[in-house]
């Protein structure tokens, strides 16, 4: 499995933790993020085996997550603190 960067997570993280609606789903863009695509479906992936969103979808229609869960609020904290 491929590892993605700290500022790859930082940045998924952040868009998500915009997200307050547990019902919503957030669709990444990775030109907005400013990751490259491979970038940003790496990073999604990684977090999502360790459960930091409440919700995510990977589809056709791309990538989508949910608010932040506790683990990834933490995880957020984590790598934006140290």
């Amino acid at each position: 499995m491929l590892y993605p960067s700290k500022a790859d997570c930082i940045a998924i993280l952040s868009a998500a933790s915009r997200v307050s609606d547990t019902e919503t789903l957030l669709p990444l863009d990775h030109t907005d993020l400013g990751l490259s695509r491979n970038a940003m479906v790496t990073a999604a992936a990684f977090l999502t085996e360790r459960d930091c969103f409440s919700r995510y979808s990977f589809g056709v229609a791309g990538v989508s997550v949910g608010a932040l869960s506790l683990q990834g609020r933490l995880r957020l904290d984590q790598l934006a603190n140290g």
